[in-house]
């Protein structure tokens, strides 16, 4: 997600957007909003799908430069928004194409109720016009469980957990570009750098976790028990967020292991060649360096191990 981003300007029809973090002409943002369940006449989430420019047309060191509005709305079909001047800035995140995915794939699993079965409510309206234009109250709908920041924080906590697992690496998010997003692939969408696209699946895992583990928290502090005349009310729901979390806590713990063996340099050296030891020292020390976030075999081994031996 973008941190060090500038609003220039917000018309009717379009917001502009101004940052430093994005130093590549013709790389792909994608802005996510937040809308609220009070907001009527609007989508659930909106997402636009935009391709940033330098001021110069050259990358450096000068701010990106993208808009958003109607024509970039992602998907297409998204209902129009009739004025950007009724969007929240603050509700506005800019972000990279798999993260938009995650936070797609999160919202599905942790949102699926409200968003297959939505629940407008019911608004009761008085003859004399009182209140906001004859509303005197609306009652139902469900609630969104987690904000899109919140969303983020967790996609990145998890992220985070699967770099420092041994062996430690320091994959991150990687702007695509408008040639790479039009590779079938999305394995190879993001080949020259980013996060792997085999993390993906792992990565909602965790971010479930920790989106169940401050679900619970919240339980906790909401828990109450009333008793009157013999009749007792108990509000608990933390057993049951409990339960999931433990669940898919042992499942991301066994994939995280076989994830991260695929950054284990485990093809040895080539039979006839010189053994990094003959060497000395210096040999040793020059084993265990890393490229492209893999970590030579004997780093894991330990420094005076047989691991840098030929086969």
């Amino acid at each position: 997600m973008v941190r060090l981003l500038t609003i220039p300007s917000i018309t009717t029809t379009s917001i502009s957007f101004s940052t430093y973090e994005i130093q590549q002409d013709q790389s792909i943002a994608y802005v996510v909003y937040d809308t609220s369940t009070g907001i009527m006449g609007m989508n659930d989430y909106y997402v636009w799908r935009t391709i940033t420019a330098t001021s110069t047309g050259n990358a450096g060191p000068y701010p990106a430069l993208f808009q958003i509005d109607n024509t970039t709305l992602y998907p297409a079909y998204s209902t129009p928004i009739t004025d950007y001047t009724t969007l929240n800035p603050r509700l506005l995140y800019v972000v990279t194409l798999q993260e938009a995915q995650l936070i797609e794939n999160l919202l599905t699993r942790l949102d699926l109720v409200r968003r297959r079965l939505p629940n407008p409510g019911r608004t009761v309206t008085a003859d004399s016009s009182v209140g906001e234009g004859g509303v005197v109250s609306q009652a139902g709908g469900f609630e969104k469980k987690f904000t899109v920041k919140e969303l983020i924080s967790f996609i990145e906590g998890a992220v985070v957990e699967i770099n420092i697992h041994p062996p430690a690496v320091q994959f991150y998010w990687w702007w695509t570009t408008v040639a790479s997003e039009k590779t079938p692939n999305p394995y190879r969408t993001i080949a020259s750098g980013g996060v792997p696209q085999s993390w993906m699946d792992l990565i909602v895992q965790g971010a479930m976790i920790r989106a169940l583990i401050s679900w619970g928290i919240f339980e906790v502090d909401t828990y109450f028990n009333a008793s009157d005349n013999g009749l007792s009310i108990v509000y608990d729901r933390v057993n049951y967020v409990s339960s999931w979390f433990d669940k898919l806590l042992a499942e991301f713990k066994s994939q995280k292991d076989l994830i991260k063996w695929d950054c284990v340099n485990s093809a040895g050296v080539g039979v006839g060649t010189v053994a990094f030891s003959a060497t000395g020292i210096v040999g040793q020390a020059a084993n265990m360096l890393s490229s492209g976030g893999i970590m030579a075999m004997n780093s894991l081994m330990g420094f005076n191990l047989r691991g840098f031996t030929p086969l």
